[in-house]
């Protein structure tokens, strides 16, 4: 398949990378790149849908990286998984025979499926600050954004999504579900919540957003880029660091950091060589911000919350400060002006300082969450969707239907401004539109289970 044939299959069927913020991936897979990455490492805690996909679409996930490998001119592919995924490895080995594609195993590591940390570990190359996989020759698919390229490469359009619902709930699942559905009908599918005053992390345990607001909470729909929905007892450690006020913050930085360089040293870009290290943002601020050239390396921060949830052995929050600095630089419009050199050095003893799963789960309160291991209990079919207009980076799209409209599942619905970076969005089920504002709702015949 020629690439303008591929970009324009994969556009139709609006696919963005389903691992991160939903990037667009007909804008991703247009380039020449040496090497296409598949990244299957699921780092984060309590993650069991991208296993899911893999267990049973490995054939698929294959068959469209060799797409992208002849569109992007890669001489070879890596599968990126966990060494612990003796099931799945095997069915790679098996779908890659007579390839250019290796499976490539890797320790069960925090941030393991970090698209830097994947193309260090398969390349043995650090990508610059601020930098792109592509700068070093690579390009990064979430093996859910795979399975998604596949079926648009056979006229499907991507209208459901794999999310596990795991935690305080009845019944942990990995269920099925139209876009649009509500995230209140995905834990009713899972038999409820099993505490009192819950709370919900929409995405992994370390990254994802904290909802402690019921309202918010019935408001909240399934998109391109869920993943996973986590049910906590309100008060919980995740909840307590998701919520603790920003003056809170800068003052315990300020007044409690004690220099130990721990922050850094098992910064995971620090590792791969970037020069970023947060225990020089937190002196900077602790000194009134008297050193800018400090305080920029803020807008390095991958976010990945490391330093805060492992690292750090006073519960200080470099990863909150480092947001609401970068936070500042935007509104500012202050961009990085430091070093986007690699210090090969700093990963010397990167082997030494990775941070362990398990290590990780005790430390955020979660570790008896870990026996669950939900399994797929199949689709839910929600009587109502409400779809998004703005499920990816760039512009959000334009509804090309009115209400009254019938529709049937996989009818584009809404398409990219004229010039701006996005993705079409489509119908994830029939029925009639009885909305359109910045969601598209469409109310179906069947009933919600």
């Amino acid at each position: 398949m020629e690439q303008q044939q591929l970009l324009d299959l994969v556009r139709q069927g609006g696919v963005v990378g389903e691992g991160g913020a939903g990037f667009p991936a007909h804008v991703k897979y247009d380039a020449q790149v040496d090497t296409v990455i598949a990244n299957g490492c699921e780092c984060e805690p309590l993650l069991y849908s991208d296993q899911h996909i893999m267990a049973n679409h490995a054939a698929e996930i294959v068959s469209a990286m060799k797409a992208i490998i002849k569109a992007t001119g890669a001489s070879r592919g890596a599968i990126g998984i966990k060494a612990k995924y003796s099931q799945i490895g095997q069915l790679f080995e098996a779908a890659t025979q007579d390839s250019n594609i290796d499976v490539f195993r890797m320790d069960n590591f925090y941030p393991a499926g970090d698209e830097q940390i994947l193309v260090h570990e398969v390349t043995g190359q650090s990508i610059p600050p601020l930098g792109l996989p592509k700068d070093v020759g690579a390009v990064v698919a979430n093996v859910a954004t795979l399975l998604a390229v596949n079926n648009a490469i056979n006229g499907q359009p991507v209208t459901h999504k794999i999310v596990t619902v795991t935690g305080s709930v009845a019944k942990p699942s990995v269920i099925r579900v139209p876009i649009g559905t509500s995230v209140r009908a995905c834990v009713a599918a899972c038999g409820n919540e099993t505490v009192d005053d819950p709370v919900y992390v929409m995405g992994g345990p370390m990254m994802g957003k904290v909802i402690d607001d019921q309202q918010v909470f019935d408001e909240t729909v399934i998109s391109k880029t869920s993943g996973a929905i986590i049910v906590l007892p309100r008060g919980h450690v995740i909840h307590q660091a998701a919520t603790l006020p920003e003056a809170i913050i800068q003052k315990r930085a300020a007044t409690s950091c004690i220099q130990c360089r721990a922050c850094t040293e098992l910064c995971p870009r620090y590792l791969i060589g970037q020069e970023f290290k947060p225990h020089e943002v937190m002196r900077a601020l602790g000194a009134g911000g008297s050193k800018p050239e400090s305080i920029k390396q803020a807008q390095l921060c991958s976010e990945c919350g490391a330093c805060e949830a492992f690292s750090c052995p006073m519960g200080l929050s470099p990863r909150r400060i480092n947001g609401l600095l970068k936070q500042k630089f935007r509104e500012h419009r202050i961009q990085y002006d430091g070093s986007r050199e690699i210090v090969a050095e700093q990963s010397q003893f990167r082997d030494f300082r990775k941070i362990p799963t398990s290590r990780l789960a005790m430390k955020l309160g979660i570790h008896h969450y870990m026996a669950l291991h939900p399994e797929f209990v199949g689709d839910i079919s929600p009587a109502t969707v409400s779809i998004p207009l703005q499920q990816h980076i760039g512009a959000p799209s334009i509804a090309t239907v009115q209400v009254g409209d019938e529709v049937n599942e996989g009818d584009c619905i809404g398409v990219t401004p004229e010039g701006a970076l996005g993705a079409m969005i489509h119908a994830s089920m029939s029925g009639k539109i009885t909305a359109v504002g910045t969601s598209i709702t469409i109310q179906g015949a069947r009933r919600e289970h």
